[in-house]
């Protein structure tokens, strides 16, 4: 995963690299130069999904799995080539869906997985009773006093809504500008001087991971390192409790992933274009020139807390929502996703435990919730050095090695 907390807590877009560790690989990567392969041409009897990227697979099954509220096996045997009846049956649905939104929808992704099956895989075709035409449905809502006299019912319940309009209007006009509260984010964090005062950072944390795709089993411990360097260079190395070393970065051209038998792997696209972003060394004062788009849209609890929701859009990007918090000014919740062939694959990053580190607020706790138990992550750092030499060959891309050439640190 990346946290690159620089200058001051970078809220960079949080992958699931820790997979590599655990035997996985990083779905979004690819090698350069190289026509990106198809599924068919990565996988065994795909049937439906044959033309979309290899990359996207997986991603894309994860995203099923979570809308219909089961695991892997619900349609698969464990050598993931037999067909079974669930498979079968799943194949006639994702065919039905991309049938509809190509007709109805001018082929964009409106209709998913999750639009019918919210969670479970044997979808409601009827409302439940809300008791809505009853004296004690919501019509009471309108009724502060009980029924008007005259019978004027409508009435209320028009001026009603007219005045919950107006408050709502009222609450809108009352809230900061997206520039106001992102200049109080970059005070709370220290202030501009003291952010751009730190042109390292080494830190160290130890993260835990849910041990497979399916999240079941006690979390894994991984030992991470992040070095940091101005402008926008970035690394980290990962170490699991077997000894199996992996490491990621940006070196301000290429974003790299070189995994436990020691392939590297650069990233393109997208991907690359959020490691770029993510690696700008004082990203919390950037922000503003970060996105295209900012717009307050509200206030919304997190952890309990009132916070102001802005909507940011990334050049070529999916749009991200940003939580500040009201009383600190401090960025508390980043929410962000991908899009898969078959929907949206949502990643939420909360903050919290900020602590002064050199005169800069930095989130000790970071913790990271996917619609796949997977990418679900804790960092807890423990910790952070500011303005320290680093060696330029800890941020270099590293050149890949044989798998027989032990990683630094691991046995021979």
């Amino acid at each position: 995963m990346r946290f690159s907390a620089v200058c001051g807590e970078r809220i960079s877009f949080i992958r699931g690299v820790l997979v590599l560790l655990l035997g996985g690989s990083l779905a979004a990567l690819a090698q350069p130069g190289a026509a990106a392969k198809t599924a068919a041409e990565n996988y065994k009897n795909i049937q439906v999904l044959r033309d979309i990227p290899s990359a996207q697979l997986i991603p894309t099954m994860r995203f099923v799995a979570t809308a219909l509220g089961v695991e892997c096996e619900f349609c698969h045997l464990g050598n993931r080539a037999d067909d079974t009846p669930n498979k079968q049956t799943a194949r006639k649905m994702m065919t039905m869906m991309m049938a509809l939104n190509k007709q109805s929808f001018d082929g964009r992704l409106e209709v998913t997985c999750y639009t019918c099956h919210k969670g479970n895989h044997d979808p409601a075709n009827a409302p439940a009773p809300t008791g809505q035409y009853s004296t004690a449905g919501p019509t009471a809502f309108y009724r502060p006093t009980g029924p008007p006299a005259g019978g004027a019912t409508d009435d209320v319940m028009s001026q009603a809504y007219q005045e919950g309009v107006k408050q709502e209007q009222t609450a809108r006009a009352a809230l900061p500008t997206a520039e106001r509260i992102l200049a109080n984010y970059v005070t709370a964090l220290g202030g501009e001087q003291a952010l751009r005062k730190v042109t390292s950072r080494v830190i160290t944390s130890t993260t835990e991971q849910a041990p497979n795709v399916r999240g079941t089993g006690p979390m894994v411990q991984v030992q991470e390192t992040q070095y940091f360097k101005a402008p926008n260079l970035y690394a980290a190395t990962f170490v699991g409790l077997n000894g199996r070393q992996t490491a990621k970065g940006f070196d301000a051209t290429d974003a790299w992933t070189q995994n436990a038998n020691g392939a590297v792997t650069v990233a393109g696209g997208t991907e690359l274009a959020r490691a770029k972003r993510a690696a700008d060394f004082c990203e919390s004062v950037d922000l503003k020139q970060l996105y295209t788009q900012l717009n307050v849209r509200g206030i919304e609890k997190v952890r309990d807390r009132d916070a102001y929701v802005v909507v940011g859009v990334p050049a070529g990007d999916n749009p991200e929502r940003l939580y500040f918090d009201v009383q600190t000014g401090l960025l508390a919740r980043k929410a962000t996703y991908d899009t898969t062939a078959l929907g949206r694959y949502t990643i939420q990053t909360d903050y919290d435990d900020y602590r002064d580190a050199g005169g800069v607020k930095v989130p000790f706790l970071i913790s990271v919730v996917s619609v796949s138990p997977a990418d679900t992550m804790v960092m807890h750092i423990t910790k952070v050095e500011n303005n320290v030499a680093i060696d330029t060959g800890k941020l270099a891309k590293p050149a890949a090695r044989s798998s027989s050439t032990p990683a630094a640190g691991q046995a021979r």
